[in-house]
């Protein structure tokens, strides 16, 4: 459990919840987290578990994995059935937390950024907005 800051009511959770595997002294983070920022699915991590309830208030990253990360927010209830479907076929993986309208989106290092970029545009002039919390976009993709 990663403990979160909220600010002006954002995050609209106090912590989250991520799978984790334990490398050494260190973790690795085994899925794509939604509002812990700079942390990416494979990346390792060191961080001290807090002795009362075991939540990680600060963590440093030890190796970057090459993916990145894609939050979403849909708040106007677009369709986003053809929007996973692409994403999934770009190598991507979604993860949605429809109680708040957010999605959380894998970008493996393989992965056509053009394509990606093109699709995203399409969903954000319907309405979707997006963020990029780990961006590790290589010029070769």
């Amino acid at each position: 459990m990663f403990a979160l800051n909220i600010e002006d009511n954002w995050p609209p959770v106090g912590a989250e919840g991520v799978w984790c595997e334990r490398i050494g002294e260190h973790f690795k983070i085994k899925n794509t987290p939604f509002f812990i920022p700079n942390l990416a699915f494979n990346d390792v991590f060191s961080a001290e578990l807090d002795s009362v309830n075991k939540h990680v208030f600060e963590f440093e990253v030890i190796e970057r994995s090459g993916h990145s990360v894609i939050w979403l927010m849909n708040n106007d209830k677009v369709d986003l059935t053809v929007f996973r479907k692409r994403l999934v076929e770009l190598g991507c993986s979604y993860e949605g937390f429809p109680q708040f309208s957010l999605g959380s989106i894998d970008v493996p290092p393989s992965t056509k950024y053009e394509q990606l970029d093109e699709l995203i545009e399409i969903y954000e002039s319907m309405g979707v907005a997006f963020a990029f919390p780990v961006w590790m976009q290589d010029e070769d993709n």
